[in-house]
This record gives C-alpha cells, sequence and structure tokens, in this order.
C-alpha cells in the first residue's frame, strides 16, 4: 500500500470515529440528566458531582472528535485519549450491566439511539480495534490548525456548561429560605395524573427516591419507620429507575411508600443532583427541605411542628 493510499485510509478511519465521538456528545447533552443518573448507577460518581462529570466526559467526546478531524500534531495523543475513554466507558457499561443488567440504555448515544450494555460494549470492541489500526498506521504529525485547536479545545470544554447548564446555576428561587414555592409547573401533566392528591393543596411530604440509590432506601426506611411513631402528613414518593426492581427496594428498605415514577428530566431539577431529597410542602409551599444524611429521625419528629407554625 502506497504512502497516499495509506493515508486517505487511515484519515477515513479517522473521520468515522470522530463521527462516533461527536454525535455520542451531541446526543447525551440534551436531555443529559438520564446520562448523569446512568452514571451515578453506575457508581463511577456520586449525585453531588453528576452534573459535571457528565458534562465533562461529553466535552472530552467532542475534543477527540475534533482532534481527529483537524489532524493536528496532537492527534497521536488524540487518539491515545480515545483509547483510554473507550476504555472507561467499558468499565461503566461492565459496573451498569452488573447492578442494572442489560435491560436498561447505557446513555452512550443519550435517549434518541437505545442500546444495552452488551450492545455498546460490542460497539466500543469496534472502536478499540479502529483506533489501534490508526495508531499504527499513524505518521508524522501534521502542523497544520493547532493553535487553533488548542483555543477550541477551551471552548469546547465549557460548551456543556453553557449549552445545557445545571439547573442551579439560574435557579430563580431561594430554596434556602423558607417557605418557598414549590415548582409545580416542572411537573409534567402525565405525572400529576397518577398523583393521587392535589399536590397545590394541603400537607404532604415528598420524597425524591432512586430505586437502586442505597442511602434512598436508608431514607424511605426511616419514613415508614417514623410514620407509625409520629403524626406525619401524607407520604408521597417520585422513583427514577427501573419499576421491576421495585419489590427489591421495598424489600431492602423494609417500606412500601405510595408512589410514582418519574421518568422525566425535571426530576433533576428538584432533587439538584442529591438524593435522596425530601420536600414537605403546605399549600403549594415548601416549610423544609432535607437531602441525604440531613434527613435524620429527630428531624422528622419535628415535622408536625414545622407545620403549625
Amino acid at each position: 500500500m502506497t504512502f497516499d493510499k495509506k493515508f486517505t485510509l487511515r484519515y477515513f478511519l479517522q473521520v468515522l470515529l470522530s463521527s462516533v465521538f461527536l454525535v455520542s456528545g451531541w446526543l447525551k447533552l440534551a436531555p443529559i440528566e438520564p446520562f448523569e443518573l446512568t452514571l451515578v448507577d453506575s457508581g463511577l460518581v456520586p449525585w453531588s458531582l453528576a452534573p459535571y462529570a457528565a458534562r465533562l466526559l461529553i466535552a472530552l467526546e467532542a475534543i477527540i472528535g475534533i482532534g481527529l478531524l483537524a489532524n493536528t500534531k496532537y492527534t497521536r495523543l488524540v487518539l491515545k485519549s480515545a483509547l483510554y475513554l473507550t476504555l472507561f466507558f467499558c468499565v461503566y457499561l461492565l459496573l451498569l450491566w452488573w447492578f442494572r443488567g442489560n435491560d436498561v440504555n447505557c446513555g452512550c448515544f443519550g435517549t434518541q439511539f437505545s442500546m444495552t450494555p452488551i450492545e455498546s460494549l460490542l460497539k466500543n470492541a469496534g472502536i478499540i480495534l479502529l483506533t489501534l489500526i490508526v495508531l499504527k498506521w499513524y505518521g508524522e504529525p501534521q502542523k497544520k490548525y493547532t493553535w487553533a485547536y488548542v483555543l477550541g479545545c477551551l471552548a469546547i470544554i465549557s460548551a456543556p456548561f453553557i449549552l445545557n447548564p445545571p439547573d442551579s446555576y439560574f435557579s430563580t428561587i431561594d430554596e434556602t429560605v423558607y417557605p418557598y414555592e414549590l415548582r409545580v409547573e416542572l411537573i409534567p401533566d402525565t405525572i400529576k395524573e397518577k398523583i393521587p392528591f392535589n399536590i397545590e393543596e394541603g400537607e404532604y411530604l415528598i420524597a425524591f427516591l432512586s430505586i437502586t440509590c442505597p442511602h434512598c432506601k436508608v431514607g424511605a426506611q426511616k419514613l415508614s419507620v417514623a410514620s407509625v411513631k409520629h403524626d406525619l402528613p401524607r407520604i408521597h414518593a417520585f422513583f427514577v429507575g427501573d419499576e421491576k426492581k421495585m419489590s427489591d427496594f421495598q424489600f431492602e428498605s423494609n417500606s412500601k411508600l405510595p408512589y410514582t415514577m418519574y421518568r422525566e428530566n425535571s426530576f433533576f431539577k428538584f432533587t439538584k443532583g442529591v438524593l435522596p431529597t425530601f420536600l414537605l410542602v403546605k399549600n403549594g409551599q415548601v416549610l423544609k427541605r432535607w437531602t441525604g444524611s440531613g434527613f435524620s429521625y429527630d428531624e422528622i419528629a419535628k415535622i408536625p411542628s414545622y407545620l403549625i407554625e
């Protein structure tokens, strides 16, 4: 094979790899919340870091994709980065397969194209093979567009945070001052219809939980125990995750809360990426908000007093 033919084939493979990374990053960006959730469910990052880790991984995919197209002197480094990132995603997929099974969308191409963890692992095997071939055939580095690419990388890192910023950046409600208005408008009508009461009236305690979150199981157990000992208002839970595993959640948490599955992105606007989250609501006003271990038995015992203040 002559150098020209070899270069043409190698660059064709680079373009093919670039397309995969660019499409993957773009489709994960909107909506980004399912990708955040799967990162957490796989155990790779905690809830508090998921919004930032997801956006940085998307930015890295874009940097790799554009770097393969630009063909600068950093292309060999970009190829190695593509290899390492793909291996990282393989670990993520294995963990996702272990914790959630093979009947879920891995999120590698967002919600537009559903792939199981096994299908995505096979796809990644192809990416690794092509990357190794390109690395083997890679010749002298090109000098073109190098500085433009370096400056472009800086812009790319910030792009996911600008195009789809974490909700907390632009919240118009100060959720540290009680009471504050519950953002009922964020809850889709399809979910409101499944709630057995009017969420804009009366007193209730609402829990935002994930079926696979161990801390959520602890929170649900606390609620179940406390509801027997204290005069608590109506309790309702919003869940994300695979409803087929609800029986496991109920068994492991020794709880059976009234619930509604919440498969909409606005779920994360209430939790700010922290689970479990609990809201004490009275006539559409949030009287108190707890997250994580802050939802203690002592705090639960104070709930009746919050309602009469």
